[in-house]
């Protein structure tokens, strides 16, 4: 077992021989102080405390809309901070202020490129992935990945998508003409993306009731193009498209004492969402969300062969709410992400142009850096841990219920 090691010791965790054969051993470091502190190395996860303080960081709220869908954006809705959601009078006052956007002509809603949507399409009798966009609404935003589910939360597969319009229909699904074949074809190359076609029917409730009827009209009239025929002058240009990249989240140790913990491999880098106690709701009964909360960490990667031990980075946490329509509160520690990037990722930030001055050069590049696949692989992941934690506490609550009632029924 590890020795204990107190808080102003820096040393490095000492091990027996059983824990030895488990692993690498991983090496934390502990500022002394925090006041006056400048990071000349990436912080570990016991400067957790000096990273929520200070530096530049991005922070999300990630709301319910729908009961099915998230809207994860960096602004702050009052109305849905409310514990137990908005009221009857200000839905309708909400909803009144859509419908006059509509009828001048404008989105639902204000467009925000620095938020993301997680949409749930329904189709009855199929189970498509959700979809990840770049924006606070599918209709306005460009669809960045897809994310396929997995049995019993064991692993989610994630698919980047390239920057071609209309892969993903109005139904909020790959259409057809980008099918990649059939289940064998999809099962050999996860790079295939799997196409559904328009019905000529729909059930109650199913996403993209406008296009299907649309869609049917024109079968039935034949006045324009069927989305699932492909066009006999373009077979070139009409190839399925197929995604850039493939990232798979799996759950580590679903029968451990370390349960809460999954991981991801992007850009030669070990990711993992992790359960952690140093974030805590602060409003009433939040010590009931003590297991809620999660953080990501990164592995470093062992550049010198001769050393055995592995550095823990803190990269971003969240916080879970007690409020009926927002779920928690996700935030990420851009300048530790951007310092990692340029020390075990250069190439995906690179550019050949050069900024003059240092300051307005990381201020641009955090920002490309927010635009980039990392940081929708970070928010894809972080969304499926989500869910799949609060998911499985439902599924032990339901399990705990069911059998005190069986044992009730049978005392009686």
């Amino acid at each position: 077992m590890a020795t204990a090691v107190k808080p102003e010791d820096t040393a490095t965790v000492q091990l027996d021989e059983a824990d030895e054969r488990k692993g690498p051993t991983i090496t934390t470091k502990s500022l002394p102080s925090t006041e006056d502190v400048e990071i000349t190395r990436l912080p570990t996860e016991d400067d957790l405390q000096l990273l929520t303080s200070s530096g530049p960081k991005s922070t999300f709220h990630v709301y319910d809309k729908h009961g099915c869908h998230k809207c994860i954006s960096p602004i702050l809705d009052p109305v849905l901070e409310q514990r137990s959601g908005p009221t009857i009078k200000q839905q309708k006052a909400k909803h009144k202020e859509r419908k006059e956007r509509q009828d001048a002509g404008l989105p639902r809603v204000e467009p925000d490129n620095n938020a993301f949507f997680l949409h749930r399409p329904y189709l009855a009798f199929h189970v498509p992935p959700r979809v990840l966009y770049m924006g606070n609404s599918k209709r306005m935003a460009q669809p960045a990945v897809l994310v396929h589910e997995g049995c019993w939360w064991k692993e989610y597969k994630l698919q980047l998508l390239p920057s071609i319009p209309d892969i993903i229909d109005p139904r909020g699904v790959v259409g057809w003409r980008h099918n990649g074949g059939d289940k064998k074809a999809l099962k050999l190359d996860d790079h295939k993306l799997k196409g559904y076609k328009v019905r000529t029917w729909r059930l109650w409730g199913e996403t993209g009731k406008d296009y299907v009827h649309s869609v049917k009209a024109i079968r039935q009239t034949g006045d324009g193009m069927d989305p699932d025929v492909a066009k006999d002058s373009s077979i070139k240009s009409g190839e399925p498209a197929m995604a850039n990249e493939v990232v798979y989240l799996r759950w580590t140790n679903p029968l451990s004492r370390h349960t809460r913990c999954y991981h991801f491999h992007y850009a030669g880098i070990d990711f993992f969402w992790k359960g952690t106690g140093s974030v805590q709701e602060s409003r009433t009964c939040g010590f009931m969300l003590r297991f809620n909360h999660l953080k990501l960490v990164a592995k470093l990667p062992v550049t010198d062969k001769k050393e055995e031990m592995q550095v823990e980075v803190c990269l971003g946490t969240y916080t879970s709410s007690v409020a009926a329509r927002k779920s928690g509160i996700l935030e990420f520690f851009d300048a530790v992400i951007l310092r990692l990037i340029d020390e075990f990722a250069p190439s995906m930030l690179a550019r050949p142009e050069e900024e003059c001055e240092e300051k307005e050069q990381d201020v641009v590049r955090i920002s490309r850096m927010k635009r980039s696949t990392l940081y929708q692989v970070f928010v894809a992941t972080a969304m499926c841990m989500i869910k799949s934690e609060k998911e499985k506490r439902h599924t032990l609550l339901d399990l705990i219920i069911a059998g005190i009632t069986e044992g009730g029924g049978a005392g009686g």
